[in-house]
């Protein structure tokens, strides 16, 4: 079976040490087909590729780094696409009620969104005290929610 081609300059799914939490990423350098370094695209910091928590889609990681002293076995990590992400979160979701999307909509995590430009998404985090993260078929992105009367 052929590996998916993973090319610099586009955008994965990967851990971000820096904001602690999985992220969309652009790809600064690969080994073959394996990512090796990532740009985080919120706080903008070049990190060593790490996948996304519980990720088992397409793409290969790389493998570990193979040390002298002990032998290392295969990664069974996997980078993910922001799409898949997208879908599988869809999925899980299922039939929950979707809530359309306006300035004055109180946001929180795991909500899923009807915007009028970007389609389905679904909060994958409330940035406090008006803003949402929300993963969108195609890309991540921050909006404005009614948050802030909420924490008044």
């Amino acid at each position: 079976m052929a590996t998916p081609k993973i090319e610099t300059a586009k955008e994965t799914l990967a851990y971000c040490g820096s904001c602690k939490m999985d992220l969309a990423a652009i790809v600064v350098a690969r080994t073959g087909a394996k990512i090796v370094k990532v740009q985080c695209k919120t706080c903008k910091k070049e990190h060593g590729f790490k996948a996304p928590k519980g990720v088992s889609d397409p793409g290969d990681a790389p493998a570990p780094k193979a040390r002298k002293t002990k032998t290392s076995a295969e990664g069974s990590s996997k980078a993910v696409s922001m799409e898949a992400e997208w879908t599988r979160l869809l999925k899980e979701a299922g039939a929950a009620p979707r809530t359309k999307y306006t300035p004055k909509t109180l946001l929180d995590v795991g909500v899923i969104v009807n915007h009028s430009m970007f389609g389905e998404g679904i909060v994958m985090r409330v940035i406090h005290p008006n803003k949402a993260e929300i993963l969108f078929k195609g890309d991540l992105k921050i909006l404005i929610h009614a948050g802030s009367s909420a924490v008044k």
